[in-house]
This record gives structure tokens, C-alpha cells and sequence, in this order.
């Protein structure tokens, strides 16, 4: 696992011993590695072919398998298009993103100053996974209505048993364009794609969480609020590990350091036990406002 990023005011020289030959070196220099509390940084000279070069050999020589990516990097399409090709684990926040779900149910209710056991909520889903399942049993108890929009409902049929035979709630499938969505308050997008998205009816006002990617909707009468990504503030416990990592971002750090191969339950609980909540959530245009969110207010006639 290395953390990676880009140079900045000729900071591929090692400032601690600097001397007339070692500036002549760093002309031919491509990236330099640093290691603080048992965290390697590897900062590349820029982005040129040379310098990818030098970073893939890098990974390969020392069996990288994940890599997290500062913020500069991140929005630079030439070194995503490179680092998506190595064969690499890329830590981008979205992993985490899937792990809060229940947190961002919580403050956009919140922020509508609305609770939550009031809410119809929704997921969208084809595949099932571990997440996807943690996440339906831990806010299927907290919510007035639970829906799952699949195109395969055999795959939620366990799930569904359970849920009805162990705690008596209902959870609903169906997959009608028209009226699957039409009065979800909330709706979680794990998988699908924006053709797919758009295919439905929306409400005039709902919010809609996408952990993929960004999905752009299209319905002229949707007046919503459609979140791409989040922010959290960083756990005291991680502070110290994050001062030599201050260009990359909280959520993509905080990633890195509890990515594991474990159960979504363990990690819901780690991410709960480190006291981690929704700070704010962003779409297209960044961070939404908390008083936006007051718009889809069940109080406002639609």
C-alpha cells in the first residue's frame, strides 16, 4: 500500500540535504519516496510518460496492490487513465462512501429536520453483496418504508425471508419505471447506471446518494438534490498519521486506513466505534448546503 502525489514547488528534492550535485540529479529525477509512521508517500516529478514509467516499474518492483491517490491526481485524467491500467487497487473514498450509508440517511434527515422513521427509502440495486445486505438490515428497522428496485428480485429473496420471519419487516420489490420510486424520500444508487436511472419516474423532490459514479439526471422535473460524494471529519485516533498526508482527502485517507477484507458488519462497526459521521455531502457543483436540503421537506406541497 503506498500513497502517491504530485510534486509541488520542486518538492521532488530532498530538502533535508540539499547540495549542487543533487540539484543537477533532480532534473533527472521522476519520484522519491518517504516514509512516516509506517506510511510510504511516493511523490512524482509530474505526469509525463517518463515519469509513469518510472512509477510502473515502481509498483511492480515492490508488488503494489493498493494505492491511495492525493487530491491533484485524483482530477487529473492522464494519471487516472494510467493507474487504472496497473492492476491496482485505487482507494478513492468510495468504498467508505457504501460503509455510511446509514450515516447519510441520518444527516440528510437531519438536515430536513425530519426523522427518520417517517422516511421511504429506497435502493437500487442488481447485484447483492455483503454491503448491500448490512446496509438493507440496518435501515430497514429505522424506516417507515423500505424499497429494493432490482432487475433480478430472486437474488433479495433470502433477504427478504429474513428480514420478515426474524424481525416482521417487509421489504418491498419491484421494478415498475412508473411508480417504484415515485415517494421514496431517499434513494441509495449502488449500481445503476444513469440510462438505467433515468428510465424511472422521480420525485419532484427526493435525494438521491450515487456510490459508483456521478449520474446526471435528465427528468426536467426533478428538483432534488443528486450527491456524488462526502466529507468526514478525520478521528483523532488517525491525526497524527495524516500530518505528512495534508493533499489528500479526509475520506480517501480515512479509506486507506481501515480498508480491509472483513465483513461490511465489522466495518460498520469500526467506522461507528471511531465516532465517524457525515460532515458534508457534495454533487456536481460540490458541497450542498445543509439549508438546500430543507426543499425536500415533506412539508413543502409538491
Amino acid at each position: 500500500m503506498i500513497y502517491i502525489k504530485l510534486a509541488e514547488n520542486n518538492e521532488i528534492v530532498d530538502k533535508k540535504n540539499i547540495h549542487f550535485w543533487e540539484k543537477i540529479k533532480d532534473k533527472f529525477v521522476k519520484l522519491r519516496e518517504e516514509k512516516n509512521e509506517n506510511k510510504t508517500l511516493v511523490i512524482i516529478k509530474d505526469v509525463s510518460n517518463k515519469t509513469l514509467d518510472s512509477l510502473s516499474k515502481y509498483i511492480k518492483r515492490n508488488c503494489i496492490n493498493r494505492v491511495c491517490i492525493s487530491n491533484n491526481l485524483l482530477n487529473n485524467k492522464d494519471f487516472m487513465e494510467f493507474i487504472r491500467k496497473e492492476n491496482v487497487k485505487i482507494l478513492d473514498g468510495k468504498w467508505l462512501f457504501k460503509h455510511l450509508a446509514n450515516s447519510c440517511a441520518d444527516y440528510i434527515c437531519k438536515c430536513k429536520r425530519e426523522n427518520l422513521g417517517y422516511q421511504e427509502v429506497s435502493f437500487l440495486s442488481n447485484g447483492i453483496s455483503d454491503i448491500v445486505v448490512e446496509n438493507i438490515k440496518d435501515i430497514s428497522s429505522k424506516v417507515k418504508i423500505l424499497n429494493v428496485i432490482t432487475e433480478d428480485e430472486r437474488k433479495f429473496r433470502k433477504l427478504e425471508k429474513e428480514l420478515y420471519e426474524e424481525k416482521g419487516i417487509i421489504l418491498n420489490m419491484n421494478n415498475n419505471y412508473k411508480k417504484s420510486l415515485i415517494k421514496s424520500d431517499i434513494i441509495f444508487n449502488f449500481d445503476f447506471s444513469e440510462e438505467e436511472i433515468n428510465k424511472y419516474t422521480l420525485p419532484k423532490r427526493t435525494c438521491i446518494i450515487n456510490f459508483n459514479e456521478a449520474i446526471k439526471i435528465n427528468i426536467k422535473s426533478f428538483e432534488g438534490i443528486n450527491v456524488d460524494f462526502f466529507e468526514i471529519p478525520m478521528p483523532r485516533k488517525y491525526l497524527k498519521n495524516s500530518i505528512h498526508l495534508n493533499d489528500f482527502d479526509n475520506s480517501v485517507l480515512y479509506e486507506s486506513y481501515i480498508y480491509k477484507n472483513t465483513s461490511s458488519k465489522n466495518i460498520i462497526n469500526e467506522i461507528m466505534k471511531d465516532g465517524v459521521n457525515i460532515s458534508f455531502l457534495s454533487g456536481k457543483s460540490g458541497r450542498i448546503r445543509k439549508n438546500e436540503y430543507m426543499n425536500l421537506s415533506k412539508k413543502i406541497a409538491n
